[in-house]
C-alpha cells in the first residue's frame, strides 16, 4: 500500500478479538486468510465507519481499494450498521483518490457491509440494507450489503449477479461447512507469493530464438538478402509451416521448426518482449519444467490450428502460439497467489499481451506479413487447459505444480523433436534454397515470336532456369532451318521445365516434346522422331498439335 500517504494510512487493531467464537469473528479471519484483507490498515476517509463495524478490513491491490465492514448482530437483536447509505457513499467517494487507473478508466472503490444475524431478515431490515448500493451504474463507488443468517444458513445480498455467484457461494459454504481453523500465518502458508530469482529458462529460449534468427540471416535466399525481414522462399527453405508440404509431402518437421523462425526483426522483438513478460511471471510461478512443457505443447497446438485454417500457399513462422500458451497458463496459475497488489500486477502484465493478441482489431503492432490468429488461439487454448489442470491439482501447500517428471518428459520430447526437425531442414535446404531467376515481365515482348534469334539466345543464356527463353530460341532456330541447334534448345527448355514444373502450365511439356520430335524429323531421323512423339499421339487427336504430328507422319508406324 505504498500509494497511501503517511497521514492517510496507519495501523489499527480491530474492535473485537479474532479469538471470539462468534461467526462474525470467524468470518473476519476467513477474509484475512483467504481474501487478503488486513485488519491493521486504515484509511482516514473511512474512519467514521469504524465505530459502526465490529471488524473493518481493508485491502489495496495497487489498483482497487476494497473495504469490508462486518457487524455482529447475532447476540444483540437491536444491533445494525449505524451509518446511512448516503453517508457511506460519501465516505467511499472520498477514498477514490487511492484507486489507480487502467488506461483512461478509473478503478472503483468497493465497500461491503455484512451483517451477521441469528435470524432471517424482516421487511424493515430488508428495506434498510437494500439502500446500500451505488448511486448509478456509472458510479465508481461500489456499495453492497449482505445479511448472513447463521440459524438458517442463508445469504441475502443486493450485490450484482457475478458477486452473488462467487462470494455468495463462498459465504454459503462458510455457513454450512465445519469451521476450519485459521492460524496466524495461514495467509503466508496457504497463498503463495511468486518465487524470486531469474527465469533462466526464459533467457535460454530467448537466446535460442535470437540464434535461430542469426541462422536465418546466414542462410537467407539469396545469400545476404535478409537482415530486417525475409521473403517466403527463405522461410520455407528453413522450415516454415505450409499445409501442402506437411499434408501432401509429409514434411511434419515443419511443425517444430516454424516456432523457432521469425519473419523479420520486428516480429522477433515483439515475441521476445511477450516471452520475457511471460517468463518473469509464469516461469517463476509454474516452475521451469512446466514452463518448458507449456511452450512445447503451445507450439504444437498453434501449428495444428494454423495448418487447419491456413491457406494452401501460406508460410507461417513464429513462436507466438507457444508464447500465447505461456501467457494463458500463467494467467490461470496466478490465481494461486494471494489477492494483493503483486497478483494484480502479474495478471495485468499477462493480459496486456494476451488479450490484444487474440483480437485482430486490437493488434496494432506491425510485424510484417499477416498475423496468424489461428496459431494464437491454438496456443492460448492449450495454455488455458494446462493452467486449469495445474490449478485444480496443485496441492495447497506445494511451492510448485504437481507432475514435475511428466512436464520434464514433455519438454525433453520437444527438445528431441526440435533437434530432429533441424536435421530434416538441413537435408531439405539445398533443394528448397535453390535460387531460380525467371525472365522479368519488363523483358518479355508482346509476342514471343517478335524476338530475334540473337535476343532469344541472350535471354536463354541470362536466365537458364526459365524454359521460355530456350523454347523461343528453339522456335527461331527452327524457322532458320538450324535443326540440330533447335533440337538442343527444345531439350534445354524441357529440362528447365522439369526442374521447375510447379511454376509453369502442364501443357508446356507436351509442346516442347512435339518440337523435339519435329526437329528430329527435319534432320531425317524419323525413327527417333516417332519414338519421341509416341507418348503424344494418343494425347492429341485434334487441333494444331495433331496436325503437326500428322504432317510429318510421326504417329504412323514405320513400314516393315
Amino acid at each position: 500500500m505504498t500509494t497511501y500517504s503517511d497521514h492517510a494510512l496507519h495501523a489499527h487493531e480491530p474492535n473485537s478479538s479474532t479469538c471470539d467464537p462468534a461467526f462474525a469473528a470467524y468470518l473476519a479471519a476467513q477474509f484475512i486468510a483467504r481474501k487478503g484483507f488486513s485488519p491493521h490498515l486504515s484509511v482516514s476517509e473511512l474512519e467514521p465507519a469504524r465505530d459502526a463495524c465490529d471488524y473493518l478490513l481493508l485491502k489495496h491491490d495497487g489498483m482497487q481499494l476494497s473495504a469490508v465492514c462486518i457487524v455482529n448482530c447475532e447476540t444483540d437483536t437491536q444491533r445494525a450498521f449505524g451509518l446511512s447509505a448516503e453517508r457511506l457513499r460519501e465516505l467511499a467517494d472520498g477514498c477514490r483518490r487511492y484507486a489507480g487507473r487502467i488506461g483512461f478508466s478509473k478503478m472503483p472503490v468497493s465497500v461491503q457491509v455484512i451483517e451477521v444475524r441469528a435470524r432471517a431478515l424482516d421487511a424493515l431490515a430488508h428495506k434498510r440494507l437494500a439502500a446500500y448500493k451505488r448511486r448509478s451504474p456509472l458510479s465508481k463507488s461500489f456499495i453492497t450489503a449482505w445479511a448472513l443468517d447463521t440459524t438458517n444458513a442463508t445469504v441475502w445480498t443486493n450485490a450484482p449477479i457475478a458477486a452473488r455467484w462467487s462470494q455468495g457461494g463462498w459465504l454459503k459454504h462458510l455457513l454450512t461447512a465445519p469451521r476450519t481453523p485459521v492460524s496466524a500465518d495461514d495467509n503466508g502458508r496457504r497463498l503463495l507469493q511468486v518465487k524470486t530469482g531469474w527465469p533462466w529458462l526464459t533467457f535460454v529460449i530467448a537466446a535460442t530464438l535470437v540464434a535461430m534468427y542469426g541462422v536465418e540471416i546466414a542462410f537467407a535466399v539469396p545469400p545476404g538478402a535478409g537482415w530486417f525481414s525475409f521473403d517466403t522462399q527463405t522461410l520455407f527453405a528453413l522450415g516454415g509451416l505450409n499445409p501442402v508440404s506437411v499434408f501432401q509431402d509429409g514434411e511434419w518437421y515443419r511443425m517444430a521448426t516454424a516456432a523457432l523462425l521469425h519473419g523479420g526483426i520486428a516480429h522477433l522483438l515483439f515475441n521476445l518482449v511477450a516471452l520475457l513478460l511471460a517468463g518473469f511471471s509464469a516461469e517463476r510461478l509454474m516452475g521451469s519444467a512446466w514452463f518448458a512443457a507449456t511452450f512445447v505443447l503451445g507450439a504444437a497446438a498453434g501449428a495444428a490450428l494454423s495448418l487447419s485454417f491456413g491457406a494452401a500457399g501460406m508460410v507461417a513462422v513464429g513462436a507466438s502460439g507457444a508464447i500465447m500458451a505461456l501467457l494463458a497458463a500463467g494467467l490461470i496459475c496466478s490465481l494461486r497467489l494471494v489477492d494483493n497488489a503483486e497478483r494484480l500486477q502479474i495478471q495485468m502484465r499477462l493480459m496486456f499481451m494476451l488479450i490484444p493478441s487474440l483480437i485482430p482489431s486490437a493488434t496494432s503492432h506491425d510485424i510484417g506479413g499477416a498475423t496468424d490468429y489461428a496459431a494464437h488461439f491454438g496456443g492460448a487454448l492449450v495454455g488455458t487447459v494446462i493452467g486449469v489442470l495445474l490449478r485444480i491439482s496443485w496441492r495447497r501447500h506445494a511451492a510448485t505444480p504437481p507432475a514435475q517428471p511428466l512436464a520434464a518428459i514433455i519438454a525433453g520430447i520437444g527438445i528431441l523433436l526440435a533437434a530432429w526437425s533441424l536435421t530434416a531442414v538441413a537435408a531439405h535446404y539445398p533443394r528448397y534454397a535453390e535460387v531460380v531467376e525467371y525472365i522479368p515481365d519488363a523483358r518479355i515482348p508482346g509476342q514471343w515470336s517478335d524476338l530475334s534469334a540473337a535476343d532469344a539466345a541472350d535471354l536463354a543464356h541470362e536466365f537458364p532456369d526459365d524454359p521460355r527463353g530456350h523454347y523461343t530460341l528453339g522456335r527461331t532456330l527452327l524457322l532458320k532451318a538450324r535443326y540440330p541447334e533447335a533440337e538442343q534448345a527444345f531439350r534445354d527448355a524441357l529440362a528447365a521445365y522439369e526442374a521447375h514444373s510447379d511454376d509453369f502450365l502442364d501443357a508446356f511439356e507436351s509442346e516442347a516434346r512435339i518440337f523435339i520430335a519435329l526437329s528430329l524429323a527435319l534432320q531425317d531421323r524419323g525413327a527417333e522422331a516417332r519414338q519421341e512423339a509416341a507418348p503424344l499421339c494418343d494425347e492429341f487427336d485434334t487441333g494444331d498439335r495433331d496436325e503437326a504430328l500428322t504432317a510429318y507422319d510421326l504417329c504412323t508406324l514405320p513400314r516393315s
